[in-house]
């Protein structure tokens, strides 16, 4: 509840007055003090409004992100007490990430649900409140850092920010207890000092790594569905480090967040790092040019850039089909295989798709997706370049649509797609980053992007199959299917003359 304003002082009279007209008192009341009772009332948000889409939005996208409490700061409030009366929950001795967790989720439900509305404070500019249909007082108070205005400058009508301050702090207080005797006059009483407790933070796992790595929030869950901490998640890739690192090294890299659902995954490189985060990357992380030319991406040739990387916020690695050296010449190329939701028809078309590559006398690799479908590799030597490797790729989709035309289409060239497979050429091109083998993928499932071999291409195969539980399991039964994947490189240049000089005429 809010402070009196004048206008509700002049309302009040003692018991023996006599009555007031309204008129009378209306008269009594100049503009300027009509005008003071006004500045100090909250300003409700309606929901149908940009700035109330907009603050959605922002709360939404850092639910997830590893920095969110350097981007949105939360407060508390007792019963009957106005957001004057806030307790910085950075200031509370104790779990301050459980406090922090549970006020973001009840931010996150006040906004979405119709008996709460949202307001913003007139008194203190960039506070953000809550006000409940059956509660007077100021509910999960919250703010934005200056930062937010960089991240989210896209976004229209943006939100009051405030500078970080530092809080005062907050020890909770002890209730005396009543059970034990009073000393009697002639005892001495002997007060001991609290013992001061140094929080020194959460225990770091010991990688043995070359760096010093700082990992913060370990207990935070990253895959809600899987109930995967972030300190599984960096469990999983020190394990892995051996079996990915292969196919990370030298390549331009960018990493995505996770997030519930697909579109809001984020991809980052570094140059989509925040510019606060951007300048705490250490000297010794390794960066290189991406290979369209437009700014710099991460490099992962070691278990601390991986791991580094995850504590970033890294889920899932993409790495480029060339490497730094020879940015432009792939070493595969690749095509994605997407059923969307049947994954039975991209077991279908990809079963289509090696029987033309085998036809073609070319080799070819075969690894899940992580999601819904399948990706196809093809080793290429170092003579080969982009254009007519993208141009290979198209071509082997056509004649896979021409096998299989009630089954297949491809991506943005057939307009007639619905319910049927889509194969991706695209994702040859000069660039683009494909998750890599043995990297967790982000989405709702925690699923790994697991090398096969054909013959397990068959009715039956399961996504959820591999995942952080079963990829070891498998590793020491079955081995890397990739691992022999450049023993045999094919020209694309030459491959390209024989199929245009043999099946053009198809198309």
């Amino acid at each position: 509840m809010h402070p009196e304003g004048p206008f509700q002082e002049t309302l009040r009279r003692n018991p023996g007055d006599p009555p007031t007209k309204p008129a009378l008192l209306s008269e009594s009341l100049s503009k300027r003090t009509l005008a003071s009772s006004v500045i100090f009332a909250p300003m409700q948000i309606r929901r149908n409004t940009k700035t109330f889409k907009t603050i959605l939005e922002i709360i939404t996208t850092c639910h997830t992100r590893a920095d969110r409490r350097a981007l949105i700061r939360l407060y508390i409030t007792k019963a009957g007490n106005s957001i004057k009366d806030r307790i910085n929950i950075e200031a509370i001795q104790g779990d301050t990430e459980f406090f922090y967790d549970l006020n973001y989720q009840a931010v996150m439900n006040n906004l979405s649900a119709s008996t709460h509305q949202l307001h913003q404070s007139d008194d203190i500019p960039g506070i953000y409140f809550f006000h409940s249909l059956s509660k007077e007082w100021d509910e999960t108070p919250f703010e934005f850092d200056l930062t937010i205005k960089e991240e989210f400058a896209s976004l229209p009508e943006l939100p009051v920010c405030r500078e970080k301050t530092t809080p005062k702090e907050f020890v909770s207080p002890i209730q005396p207890s009543t059970s034990q005797p009073r000393p009697s006059k002639k005892e001495t009483v002997v007060v001991k000092k609290p013992i001061m407790v140094i929080d020194r933070g959460p225990k770091q796992p010991d990688y043995k790594l070359k760096h010093d790595i700082h990992f913060t929030d370990p207990d935070r869950v990253v895959f809600r569905q899987e109930k995967l901490s972030k300190k599984d998640i960096l469990d999983h890739y020190n394990k892995i480090a051996e079996y990915i690192l292969p196919y990370l090294k030298d390549r331009p890299l960018s990493v995505r967040q996770q997030a519930d659902s697909g579109p809001n995954i984020l991809r980052i490189n570094i140059d989509s790092l925040p510019n606060r985060s951007r300048f705490e990357v250490p000297a010794w992380v390794q960066k290189v040019k991406a290979p369209n030319g437009e700014g710099e991406m991460f490099l992962c040739n070691d278990k601390e850039h991986l791991l580094y990387y995850v504590e970033l916020g890294c889920v899932e690695l993409d790495p480029c089909s060339s490497r730094k050296n020879t940015s432009s010449t792939p070493d595969y190329i690749i095509i994605g295989v997407d059923s969307g939701s049947e994954f039975e028809k991209a077991i279908e078309a990809a079963s289509a798709m090696r029987e033309v590559l085998e036809g073609l006398h070319l080799p070819s690799f075969v690894k899940t997706d992580g999601i819904s479908g399948l990706h196809v590799y093809v080793p290429v030597d170092s003579k080969s370049e982009f254009d007519t490797s993208v141009r290979l790729a198209e071509f082997i989709c056509k004649l896979v649509r021409l096998k299989a035309p009630g089954l297949v289409a491809l991506k943005l060239s057939d307009e007639n797609s619905y319910g049927k497979v889509t194969l991706d050429h695209e994702l040859s091109s000069e660039g683009v980053g494909v998750v890599s083998p043995y990297s967790l993928v982000a989405g709702s499932a925690a699923s790994i992007a697991t090398p096969l071999t054909w013959d397990e291409v068959t009715e039956g195969l399961r996504i959820d199959d591999f995942n952080h539980t079963t990829i070891f399991e498998r590793l020491k039964k079955t081995g890397d299917p990739f691992e022999v994947m450049y023993r045999k490189k094919v020209n694309v240049g030459e491959v390209m003359e024989r199929l245009e000089e043999n099946y053009s005429f198809l198309f």
